[in-house]
């Protein structure tokens, strides 16, 4: 099994000049995510992690990857020196931040206020 990963990843990375980033399979589901170009990838999203604690210092809770509306995006959750968490997206083609918001204790679970 080892080595049937290790030839996957190598046939992976002889395209790296011809595929995009990312392809979607078909399905929401993180199982049918795949990525093309490893470097690019990790890239983008320490940029994202990176960034995140650059406007909110403190620790990372959590980092998803995920397709959302046909874009692919990191999710950075921050828990701030200043006790507040917040919730940065990037768009994982580029590494740009999209979207920034704190979460609010007082909201009801899934709420959130964005950033002003």
């Amino acid at each position: 099994m080892k080595k049937l990963m290790s030839v996957i990843v190598v046939l992976s990375g002889l395209g790296l000049g011809v595929a995009p980033v990312y392809s979607d399979q078909g399905s929401e589901a993180k199982l049918n995510i795949k990525i093309n170009n490893f470097d690019e990838h990790n890239k983008n999203m320490n940029q994202c992690i990176k960034t995140a604690l650059e406007k909110h210092p403190g620790g990372v809770i959590e980092v998803e990857f995920e397709n959302k509306d046909d874009k692919f995006i990191f999710e950075v959750e921050v828990q701030g020196k200043d006790e507040k968490k917040w919730e940065v997206k990037c768009d994982a083609a580029t590494g740009d931040v999209i979207k920034d918001q704190e979460e609010k204790k007082d909201k009801k679970e899934g709420e959130k206020e964005e950033k002003r």
